[in-house]
């Protein structure tokens, strides 16, 4: 007896309409038969990221792999949150962007702050876009986190709607406690750079309406505060 597929779940930018059969591309192809070793009359699952999840039967799996799409469906969002974030000490803006994308943030907004700026940032975008991609598969989500392009962080105060909870990691802030949270309509968290903001950036914060929260006992490093930041959202209550 051939040994269970491991379930196959697959981020396809465009999903074809029910009924309709297509070849993957050669990456999705071998992630299906070779790492989830998958057999032709298997089904798998897919997402564009985009709220859609649509059940496909494999129908080949050879050389190449050929689907048919059974059905789809889409999904509400639901609760959302933005995290702007001021750049982390060395190379550990990629851990950031992939927690951050497991646990359902939909946009990672880069924010040049006094202290610190984001200056490979451009480069690294298109990396960052793979790892959500990848965080997305992992984690079985509907909704791909987007990557927005650094900006300062006056530019990213000012581009966020009205109405959203908003709350800026600090230290010296009010206690997180569970009955503190607010899914709300979107909520954004708001996490300095190492070496933190600077009093004028704090007070611009403040201004825009962040409350400050402090989500451990201890100081915490900006990458780390953002995940915190995002746990503490992600585990509200419905």
């Amino acid at each position: 007896m051939a040994a269970d597929a491991t379930p196959s779940f697959l981020y396809l930018s465009t999903l074809p309409a029910p009924g309709s059969r297509f070849e993957l591309s050669p990456e999705d192809g071998h992630y299906v038969a070779r790492v989830c070793r998958a057999r032709a009359g298997e089904t798998a699952e897919a997402t564009d990221g985009r709220g859609a999840l649509a059940v496909l039967r494999l129908i080949e799996v050879r050389e190449r792999v050929v689907a048919e799409v059974e059905s789809s469906r889409l999904e509400d969002r639901g609760p959302r949150a933005w995290v702007l974030c001021g750049a982390p000490e060395g190379e550990r803006a990629d851990w950031l962007v992939e927690k951050l994308a497991e646990l359902g943030i939909e946009r990672f907004i880069p924010v040049d702050c006094a202290r610190s700026t984001w200056q490979r940032a451009r480069e690294r975008r298109t990396r960052w876009m793979r790892l959500a991609i990848a965080a997305l598969r992992q984690s079985r989500q509907l909704h791909l986190m987007g990557v927005e392009a650094p900006r300062s962080l006056a530019q990213g105060l000012g581009d966020l709607p009205g109405g959203a909870k908003r709350w800026l990691a600090e230290e010296d802030g009010q206690r997180a406690l569970p009955d503190s949270r607010s899914l709300g309509e979107l909520s954004v968290g708001l996490v300095g750079p190492a070496g933190g903001l600077e009093g004028v950036e704090r007070a611009l914060a403040l201004a825009a309406g962040f409350r400050p929260l402090r989500l451990a006992r201890a100081r915490l490093r900006t990458e780390t505060a953002a995940v915190a930041w995002a746990s503490w959202w992600a585990a509200a209550p419905p």
